[in-house]
């Protein structure tokens, strides 16, 4: 991945009042910073790269903080695996040192639901329950499924600080005996909108420094297979405050200072204080979320993906690749509204904002099909363990010898499964297909050409010695 850092300039204190809520980005005045991918674990924003409720899977997931300092002021959203669609979303509040622990499962109407048994100071005050937002879904399809997978992101809003008040925000979420209070004027009043800098201060929340760190686990409850890994964290220096009240308050007016979100900023989907911050949101001492979108995905981009596979049928192995995409929402955005997806002649079918881009996701490089955005003749070769390869075109599955499109923004490729009907290594259906390729086992080598674009996921392998699984997650590798 490029570990370049965009030169932006400094901007002034920033607040975009708008509609009947006060939306307000704060900009850090020691002045502009960088967003960076921070390879040691440790960051001001993190992503889950896949989450999943299909078939047996749940998924663990714990947020820590290792300032032993500050609290944290988080945003946590759950994003579908189709068009990044948000289909959950909460604050954590944690206070120094703190884990956070929740797991996702399906419930019986085949929803994901989100459990926490976790004493940090949440709002709403519970965050348990089933994935709500299913008006946001693409509704010509199953909505339930469309919840059951998807990646996650966590935003740090503010630090919250000791202001030497018994009652202030630090000593409400600071842990009493294992237990965080979660109560008091000092929580109540996060459902104001703050006028300004100095009002948020007051709040106990100042500027969010880094400290977060991240970890998964997606567990097959039916065959005892599990994965695990860290999450990505981004690093940002002289961040931004960026807190927003967690309400259905609504924002008439969504322009570059909030977000670069094309459905939000063309009103296309109708925005609400919730939600904000998201990723594309000015966080990095700046005022423009175009050039946020743009800084973060810089340093994602990947010209190329490696990763192994596993397919052998004396042990029941089978692969799944993901190609999850975090930042290409706000690049390009299904509208829903569009009945017709036959073409992408017209802007109606696909919105975009591109002011400011620097070559991602251009209209050579994306199309649509089966009402999913894809990646567009991505180019692949592989080999087998004994450096055998070719670079004939292969079958893509289903449909006929054609150039090779990755659909869906938590994208699962199967390798030698036959289709995407049958069971495989994730059991993903929203945005998922199958290559088949001439070798058992090997490695994949993805050409995502140009600029590159920012692609992160894993190899997740399945496989069994008898009546034991395995379960093994291999991070791509780029070149």
């Amino acid at each position: 991945m490029k570990r370049n850092v965009i030169a932006l300039g400094v901007a002034s204190a920033l607040s975009v009042l708008a509609g009947t809520a006060s939306a307000a980005v704060f900009v850090n005045t020691n002045g502009a910073g960088a967003t960076t991918v921070n390879p040691d674990g440790l960051g001001n924003q993190l992503v889950f790269p896949y989450f999943t409720t299909q078939g047996d899977n749940a998924t663990l997931i714990n947020i820590v903080n290792t300032d032993t300092v500050r609290g944290k002021a988080l945003k946590v959203r759950f994003r579908g695996a189709g068009n990044s669609d948000d289909i959950y979303d909460f604050q954590v509040l944690m206070s120094p040192g703190d884990i956070w622990t929740a797991a996702v499962t399906q419930n019986a109407d085949g929803v994901s639901q989100l459990s926490t048994s976790d004493k940090t100071c949440t709002i709403p005050s519970s965050v348990n329950g089933a994935f709500t937002n299913v008006n946001r879904l693409d509704s010509t399809k199953d909505t339930a499924a469309q919840t059951r997978e998807g990646y996650i992101e966590v935003i740090n809003m503010a630090d919250i600080v000791d202001t030497s008040s018994t009652t202030d925000l630090y000593n409400r979420v600071k842990h009493v005996n294992g237990v965080a209070p979660c109560t008091g004027t000092a929580i109540d009043n996060l459902v104001n909108d703050f006028t300004d800098y100095a009002a948020m201060t007051a709040a106990g929340l100042v500027y969010p420094t880094s400290g977060l760190a991240g970890d998964w686990i997606i567990l097959n409850q039916a065959n005892t297979a599990a994965w695990s890994g860290s999450a990505l964290a981004l690093a940002t220096t002289n961040a931004n405050a960026v807190f927003f009240p967690q309400t259905d308050a609504s924002i008439t007016t969504v322009n570059d200072g909030l977000t670069a979100d094309p459905l939000l900023v063309g009103g296309i989907v109708p925005a609400a204080s919730f939600d904000f911050p998201d990723l594309s949101t000015p966080y990095a001492g700046i005022s423009s979320a175009v050039a946020q979108r743009d800084q973060t995905t810089a340093q994602l981009a990947t010209t190329s993906v490696l990763n192994e596979y596993v397919t052998d049928d004396t042990i029941a192995a089978v692969t799944d690749l993901l190609f999850s995409q975090p930042m290409r929402r706000y690049y390009v955005a299904a509208n829903y509204a569009v009945t017709n997806y036959a073409s992408t002649a017209s802007p109606n079918f696909i919105v975009r904002n591109t002011g400011g881009s620097t070559g991602y996701y251009t209209s050579a490089q994306t199309t649509i099909a089966d009402r999913l955005i894809c990646l567009k003749s991505v180019s692949f070769r592989a080999w087998d363990r004994e450096e055998t390869t070719t670079s004939t075109q292969f079958v893509i599955s289903p449909g006929v010898s054609t150039s090779y499109n990755i659909c869906g923004e938590a994208a699962v490729t199967s390798i030698n499964n036959g289709g995407v009907t049958t069971g495989s290594a994730l059991d993903a259906s929203v945005a998922r297909n199958n290559i088949e390729v001439p070798y058992t086992d090997g490695w994949l080598d993805f050409n995502l050409g140009g600029v590159g674009l920012p692609v992160v996921g894993a190899s997740f392998m399945r496989a069994s010695n008898g009546a034991v699984n395995y379960g093994f997650a291999f991070p791509h590798k780029s070149r």
